[in-house]
């Protein structure tokens, strides 16, 4: 599932072509929106891909770095103590 979301983010950058390739054959404002729109979608699918593919090398698997990978939210303080089940494996070791 870690690799649905760039399939399709590529998927959408292929249909962002196929709208420029589409309002090539237009005639003046209708050409100039698709080629904006086509434009804007090809952009935003790619910048998705750089994005997951950033954080999928940085935090791994899903690019998640949600509370069970920070430590918990509530710090020391915690009423659970080394039970918590938000501790980070790097604070469980001390």
């Amino acid at each position: 599932m870690m690799t649905g979301g760039v399939a399709l983010l590529l998927v959408s950058a292929a249909v962002g072509y196929w709208v420029l390739e589409r309002a090539s054959t237009q005639k003046k404002d209708l050409k100039t929106i698709g080629q904006i729109v086509g434009t804007v979608i090809i952009v935003v699918s790619f910048a998705g891909v750089l994005c997951k593919t950033y954080y999928l090398t940085k935090w791994g698997k899903g690019g998640y770095y949600g509370p069970a990978r920070i430590g918990c939210p509530l710090g020391a303080d915690c009423p659970q103590g080394p039970n918590c089940p938000y501790k980070s494996k790097s604070s469980s070791g001390k």
